[in-house]
């Protein structure tokens, strides 16, 4: 793991930033367990820094923070595995609707790790599996295969494809089951190259059905930031493996490299 990289992404995150959060209301893990939302419908967008200021001290009297170990910008560190033809990858670029994205992913907050699978079903809603591991690993081990093909039904031939370095941003409703997530500062490393957009955060609203009424959706609106289906995984692939098919993908790009 690329330690340097994840104490940049700690770096990154600006005063001014930190000060927008300041007075809201605290909630920890413990507390959150009750919107864990393991089966949801999510919402994304993709908003500029200063989108992101003004939006969260709107958000302030509505919204609870995260808060782990004293920390609400927590770094995160993600390895995301794929074929060697990048089926996951491929089947979102061609609009699969029943599809799955596997990874491992560090809470540097609190140092825990888990192993993760994302299933998108053709009614939009994700189901998000995981289990506790020791540490990220480039390799599967067969525990985790077996856990892979218990939740899936298959076991492909799995390789480690691109580490992914953000902070995030937890928000917590205080009225209703939703989540909302600011991912900030990131940061794409493939075999020794590297991609970043600092300027760039992708928003995610999670719900447990989907409730455009919501605060923060609302505030989305009157931004004039509208949602934008984009992955993380797909966006780093794309920016550091060129040669990868991503026509569809041509028009979001565009428009996040202009955010950016």
């Amino acid at each position: 793991m690329n330690l340097l990289s994840e104490q940049n992404a700690t770096a990154r995150d600006s005063a001014d930033i930190h000060h927008a959060i300041s007075s809201m209301n605290r909630i920890s893990l413990s507390e959150m367990d009750s919107v864990a939302l393991m089966d949801r419908v999510d919402t994304k967008y993709v908003l500029g820094r200063d989108h992101l200021l003004h939006l969260l001290s709107q958000l302030k009297s509505e919204y609870s923070v995260l808060e782990v170990e004293g920390v609400c910008v927590s770094p995160y560190a993600t390895l995301y595995f794929d074929t060697p033809e990048l089926t996951s990858y491929l089947d979102h670029h061609n609009g699969k609707l029943n599809r799955k994205k596997i990874r491992m992913r560090k809470y540097s907050s609190n140092g825990c790790c888990f192993f993760e699978i994302k299933l998108k079903n053709s009614k939009g809603r994700t189901k998000k599996r995981r289990i506790a591991i020791p540490a990220i690993e480039e390799n599967i081990s067969p525990n985790l295969g077996d856990f892979v093909l218990s939740q899936t039904g298959d076991l492909p031939d799995l390789k480690p494809q691109l580490w992914i370095y953000f902070s995030r941003i937890t928000l917590v409703n205080q009225l209703c089951a939703e989540r909302v997530t600011f991912d900030l500062g990131l940061d794409f490393h493939l075999s020794g190259t590297h991609e970043q957009l600092p300027d760039l955060v992708i928003a995610e609203v999670k719900q447990e059905k989907d409730d455009r009424s919501s605060p923060v959706r609302k505030h989305l609106r009157n931004l004039g930031v509208r949602p934008m289906r984009v992955s993380k995984y797909c966006l780093g692939s794309s920016l550091l493996k060129p040669h990868l098919k991503y026509n569809r993908f041509k028009r979001k790009l565009l428009a996040i490299k202009k955010i950016a």
